[in-house]
């Protein structure tokens, strides 16, 4: 069975909820899933999830959380070829900040210069999760683990 990957940044806690509900999601549904806060992944560890949900929030002038930061200066120094790795991402954040859902958009951005392959566009909520159950079904039945 293919493993679903769901690694998440967190300030003050609403990416980690829906990280959690994205979770609950998947083994409803049957899929095999871990899921991780992204400090914990390393640049090797990444290279291996050939199926990856992202979710972060927003922090500063669009910066990731501080959780985030260790991984996010890895992945924009890393020359991984992650042409095996299909993903999506849910970004979190506020558009009254002048870098909505920065972080999330950053993170997209470099995973494809990097060759993952996105299977859904990001899904953006605004102050809320709005839309992010629905962006986490369609999410993991494009990746094939449903």
């Amino acid at each position: 069975m293919v493993k679903l990957n769901i690694i998440y940044a967190s300030e003050m806690g609403t990416a980690m909820d829906v990280a959690d509900r994205t979770e609950a999601i998947a083994k409803e549904k049957g899929v095999d899933v871990i899921q991780f806060g992204m400090d914990s992944v390393s640049m090797n560890d990444l290279q291996t999830m050939n199926k990856l949900l992202i979710i972060t929030s927003t922090t500063g002038d669009g910066d990731l959380p501080m959780m985030g930061e260790e991984f996010w200066n890895e992945l924009l120094e890393s020359e991984l070829d992650l042409s095996a790795t299909e993903y999506s991402v849910c970004a979190l954040g506020d558009s009254s900040h002048h870098d909505f859902c920065g972080a999330g958009k950053k993170v997209d951005a470099r995973l494809e210069e990097l060759g993952a392959k996105k299977v859904l566009d990001r899904q953006e909520c605004d102050g809320d999760t709005e839309g992010s159950e629905e962006w986490a079904e369609l999410s993991m039945e494009k990746l094939g683990v449903i």
